[in-house]
């Protein structure tokens, strides 16, 4: 909600104090969503990756992954990370998940715009 570098260190000191949590997907997700926020699109990417590996059902982290490969010029990967999104979470839409995490509109407006050019629907 604005405080990036504070979600930022937040999420990192949980990854460093507790490496093998099964629940490490929530700070890497919080990262992705900071990095993306703050363009460092490459860190996005690689936290959302990150995420995903800690539980790959996790639709969020694919649709982090979309919108940072979408920022980085890599349309095709992202339209495949959309695909995903769509195959764990079929009912998945833009608006939809826009009410579900109830981010503040101009956090939540970059995400949507490269989840369109990702190819996910908006309705």
């Amino acid at each position: 909600m604005g405080e990036t570098e504070l979600a930022i260190e937040r999420a990192q000191r949980a990854l460093r104090l507790s490496p093998f949590d099964p629940l490490n997907l929530r700070p890497c997700a919080a990262l992705a969503i900071s990095y993306f926020y703050t363009n460092r699109f490459d860190e996005a990417a690689d936290a959302a990756r990150r995420a995903i590996k800690f539980n790959p059902g996790f639709s969020p982290a694919h649709a982090l992954l979309a919108a940072a490969l979408i920022r980085l010029g890599r349309v095709e990967e992202a339209r495949e990370a959309a695909q995903q999104v769509l195959v764990l979470q079929p009912t998945f839409t833009i608006r939809r998940f826009a009410i579900t995490v109830g981010f503040a509109p101009a956090v939540y407006a970059p995400f949507a715009e490269a989840w369109r050019a990702a190819g996910l629907p908006a309705e």
